[in-house]
């Protein structure tokens, strides 16, 4: 009797604990895409209304939208010695170019981070 009980105990134990698979977590491959808004460094050319930054792999047609003109009239206090073209550092999304004048990137700016450039001294008059 001792063995018939032990053998039902074994078995009940042996059903009872079945190795059920385990649902683990799952994970999730995402297609990361390359951050769209990074610092650019190049050359500023202004002519008229219209902008363009070229760096040394790259030219973006700039959308003149308020920083850009807010770049365009910070320029007024840099000397220059080529009032269309300042070497600047600045932070901005490239997007493809919608309207395909020009160029067939955009950049839109976000931050001016550096001008390279020298501020005018006080005591020298602007030429306008």
């Amino acid at each position: 009797m001792k063995k018939l009980i032990f053998i039902i105990v074994i078995l009940a134990l042996g059903i009872a604990c079945e190795n059920e698979p385990e649902l683990k977590p799952e994970i999730k491959a995402e297609a990361t895409e390359k951050d769209s808004i990074q610092n650019y460094q190049g050359n500023f050319i202004s002519v008229g209304s219209d902008a363009v930054l070229k760096g040394e792999n790259f030219v973006y047609q700039v959308k003149m939208d308020s920083m850009a003109n807010i770049l365009k009239e910070s320029l007024k206090e840099y000397q220059l010695d080529d009032k269309n073209i300042v070497p600047v550092e600045v932070t901005g999304k490239v997007i493809d170019n919608k309207v395909r004048k020009g160029y067939s990137k955009v950049i839109e700016i976000r931050e001016i981070v550096e001008i390279f450039a020298r501020k005018q001294s006080e005591n020298t008059e602007i030429k306008k």
